[in-house]
């Protein structure tokens, strides 16, 4: 008895590895957008211009953060990252973050 459940435990976790797994094994291409940033630059694209107060702009950080920590693409999640501490800061450091963050999403091909 003992031995079919360490069989069955055996099973499951291998079904379950399996089922984790990337349905690819190729590496994504860090210069293209993939779906965790094209998530952070559509958040950041509605709610940029309603972002007028420090609390909006923290939560407009906020929210595209959760994607853009996601991603692999090359600069999202840096750019995403100077975008929450400019949220924080004075307008201007908050202007340059959204540039930056804003640039990092055309660079990799995302389109308005």
């Amino acid at each position: 008895m003992r031995i079919r459940q360490t069989a069955t435990a055996a099973v499951l976790a291998c079904t379950l590895a399996a089922c984790s797994a990337p349905a690819d094994d190729k590496p994504t291409d860090p210069t293209k957008l993939d779906d965790a940033a094209s998530l952070a630059c559509d958040d950041f694209a509605r709610g940029y211009k309603a972002a007028q107060t420090q609390q909006a702009r923290v939560d407009l950080a906020d929210k595209v953060n959760k994607w853009a920590q996601q991603s692999g693409t090359k600069g999202i999640a840096d750019n995403a990252t100077v975008l929450a501490r400019g949220s924080e800061a004075s307008a201007g450091a908050w202007q340059i973050g959204a540039d930056a963050f804003a640039q990092a999403c055309l660079d990799a091909g995302w389109k308005a």
